[in-house]
């Protein structure tokens, strides 16, 4: 495994190191996070789905987007069971001691938690992380600390 995840590392390139840690907590197009999808869609069934500015709502700093005036209300009634694990930081390479934005449309729930996932060349963030969910997520977890923190 850990030969594989060495051969795997330069696919991640495009992440950022330590040094190049952003001041920013997650990835952000346009004031938008999460690419514009609903955070709520992510647990329905099939979702995610783009949100709008119809429905827009507001969480710290950032501006979300959902799809229905329904969903917005429940985020804001509950925004912790919503927001992205890791800030929105691609899980799989925050494993690998590095920061990348997700491809929005790969992603996990897992114990709960949505877990976002980049696509880089061939290798999907997701199947690394599905390999060996325990350890990614103490990596996961220890490099959050480091890098995002």
């Amino acid at each position: 495994m850990r030969n594989l995840l060495l051969l795997l590392l330069p696919l991640f390139s495009l992440g950022l190191s330590a040094q190049d840690a952003p001041t920013v907590h997650s990835c952000v197009t346009d004031g938008v996070a999460v690419g514009g999808y609903d955070l709520v869609s992510y647990h329905q069934e099939g979702g995610p789905v783009p949100g709008s500015a119809d429905h827009a709502g507001e969480h710290g700093d950032l501006r979300y987007l959902f799809s229905t005036a329904a969903n917005r209300d429940l985020f804001r009634a509950d925004p912790e069971r919503y927001l992205p694990t890791y800030q929105g930081w691609c899980a799989a390479t925050l494993a690998m001691g590095r920061l990348a934005c997700p491809d929005y449309t790969n992603f996990k729930i897992e114990q709960g938690r949505l877990l976002l996932f980049e696509l880089a060349g061939f290798t999907n963030g997701r199947s690394l992380w599905n390999s060996d969910p325990a350890g990614f997520r103490e990596r996961a977890d220890a490099n959050f600390e480091k890098l995002v923190r």
